[in-house]
Order: structure tokens, then C-alpha cells, then sequence
């Protein structure tokens, strides 16, 4: 029940800070304009030596798309059918369960989101903790004050789960998934393995990603940083991983309602309707990743380290 509790103060907590949702929102959105221009201006080069199109139709050019794919480089190349609809989202969650790296041109917008977001961190824990400031400019400050040791945390969460990857994740999908396969003659069974290897590994990932949040919010809200998340997790783990399952399954909700909409609405739900649905999804994971701030600042609050 504290799960819940602090799940719905940090709900409460945002639906109580729309301008705060605004700027996250606003600020995502300026990260990804530049590249978006970019691939805009490069697409429009190569769609003026087309034939002309019928406007309003929601096909796509099947010819025209492999023959762009065939010679695009750099940025250009990341235009592929993985973008479309759920199929992104889709597409990210295959990437991190199979280990998929990402390419290498990807690794400035990353870096580049990985920055705002240290920003918005400090900005959101501070207007959500109990006697933050409502204040634009004195949020603003906090983001700015907070952003280098939250930079070093995101950039030691990563080193983290890149550690994973190179050593649990290939020594669950290579050898012991291989050993416990072997003599396995029915695919459903080896999928069902491959689904708990999955749930482990996942499981150790959101484990990293679980204790850089509380790192972030003792570095707010504690006195000691880092050191009083490792006090707060071991003492508090169930109603952590409590907190986590609620936000885990609300997120997976949202995911599979988007998966449906967009798998049974066929060509009702193509063209600007589509697009329109899949950028309500990016505002509410937007508004969830807020939501997860807000929940874990009422959590570490309510349970703090001087309280039995």
C-alpha cells in the first residue's frame, strides 16, 4: 500500500504541475528539432526528383524507400519502417532485451538527451520534494546546480549496464540458454526460456536504473547523496520494488494499448491520425517518467532513512 500511496502523491504531484510537464515536454521536443531538420531537408531532396504523389494517401512509396535506404549514410540510414508507429517503441524494446547496439551516428542525440534530461532531473526532484520552490528561475537553478553529478550518475548507470551486457547477457543467451535448449524440440518451449531469461536480465537493468533514480533523489532531497540511496534501497527494498511493479505495469499498459490501437485501427488510424496517436504516446511516457520522479521523491519522503 505505501507503493500505491506514493505513486498516486507523485500522479497527484504532477497533474498539479502542468507548466513543469510543458517545459519537459517543450525541452525533448528542442532536442530532437535540429536532427529532425535535418533528415526533413534530405528526404524532401530526395522526394523532389519523384514522380508526383496523390496528395492525402497514406501508402508509402515501397520503391522509393529501398532505393533511399540503399544509398543512405550517416543519420539518413536510421529512416527505416523501425520508426513507424509502434513499431518504434517496439523496435527499442527488441534493442535493449537482445543487445542490439545502437548506431554509431545515434550516439550525439543520445548523448545530447542524456544532458536535457540531467537538467530536467534536477528541475523535477526539486519542484516535486516536499518545500521545493515553484519558482521558474529558481528551477531553472537547480537544474543547472544538479546537472554535472547527474550527468556522472547517468554516465556510471550506463557504464553499469554496459557491463551487463557484455557479461550476464552473453552468458544467459549464449551458453545457458544453449544448454537449456538443446534438447528442447518444441519452439514455444525455448521462447518461454528465452521469456524468463529476458524477465532475469531485464530484472538486472532496472535494478541499475532503480538505484541511479534514488541516487538522484538523495542527492535533492538527502543530506549525504549516493550514500543515503544505497541506505535507503537496502532498508526499503520492498516498498522500492513495490513502487517500481506499480510504475512497470501503468507503463506497460500504456505500451499495450498503443500496440492494439495501432495493430487493429489498419488504415483509420495512418497518415496525421497516426502520427497524432504516436506523439500522445511520447507526451504520456513523457508525463510517466515525471510521474516516476514524483512517486520516488513521496517514497524516499515518507520513508526516510531517520524514520523506523
Amino acid at each position: 500500500m505505501i507503493g500505491f500511496r506514493a505513486f498516486f502523491a507523485g500522479l497527484g504531484s504532477v497533474i498539479r504541475a502542468p507548466f513543469t510537464v510543458a517545459a519537459v515536454v517543450a525541452l525533448t521536443v528542442l532536442t530532437a528539432v535540429p536532427f529532425g531538420l535535418v533528415m526533413g531537408s534530405r528526404l524532401q531532396a530526395a522526394l523532389n526528383v519523384q514522380p508526383p504523389i496523390v496528395l492525402g494517401s497514406e501508402e508509402i512509396d515501397a520503391d522509393w524507400w529501398l532505393e533511399f535506404r540503399r544509398h543512405a549514410k550517416g543519420i539518413d540510414a536510421t529512416f527505416t519502417p523501425a520508426i513507424i508507429g509502434f513499431a518504434a517503441p517496439l523496435s527499442n524494446l527488441s534493442a535493449v532485451l537482445d543487445g542490439t547496439a545502437p548506431p554509431l551516428v545515434m550516439l550525439v542525440p543520445m548523448g545530447i538527451a542524456m544532458l536535457t534530461w540531467a537538467f530536467i532531473w534536477g528541475w523535477a526532484i526539486e519542484r516535486f520534494r516536499t518545500g521545493g520552490s515553484r519558482s521558474a528561475s529558481q528551477l531553472w537553478r537547480a537544474g543547472v546546480r544538479f546537472m554535472p553529478r547527474f550527468v556522472a550518475i547517468s554516465v556510471a548507470a550506463i557504464l553499469a549496464q554496459v557491463v551487463l551486457y557484455l557479461t550476464l547477457h552473453a552468458a544467459l543467451f549464449g551458453p545457458l540458454f544453449s544448454s537449456l535448449t538443446a534438447t528442447m524440440t518444441s519452439e514455444r518451449d525455448a521462447f518461454i526460456v528465452r521469456v524468463v531469461l529476458y524477465l532475469i536480465f531485464g530484472a538486472m537493468v532496472g535494478s541499475v536504473s532503480v538505484i541511479a533514480d534514488y541516487s538522484r533523489v538523495a542527492s535533492v532531497v538527502g543530506a549525504n547523496g549516493w550514500r543515503d540511496a544505497v541506505v535507503f534501497l537496502r532498508r526499503r527494498s520492498q516498498a522500492v520494488a513495490a513502487l517500481f511493479l506499480i510504475i512497470l505495469t501503468v507503463m506497460g499498459s500504456l505500451f499495450l494499448a498503443y500496440g492494439i490501437g495501432d495493430a487493429y485501427g489498419g488504415s483509420r488510424v495512418a497518415g496525421w491520425r497516426g502520427v497524432a496517436i504516436g506523439q500522445i504516446f511520447v507526451t504520456l511516457r513523457l508525463v510517466m517518467r515525471l510521474v516516476t520522479v514524483a512517486s520516488e521523491v513521496r517514497l524516499f519522503e515518507r520513508l526516510g532513512l531517520s524514520k523506523p
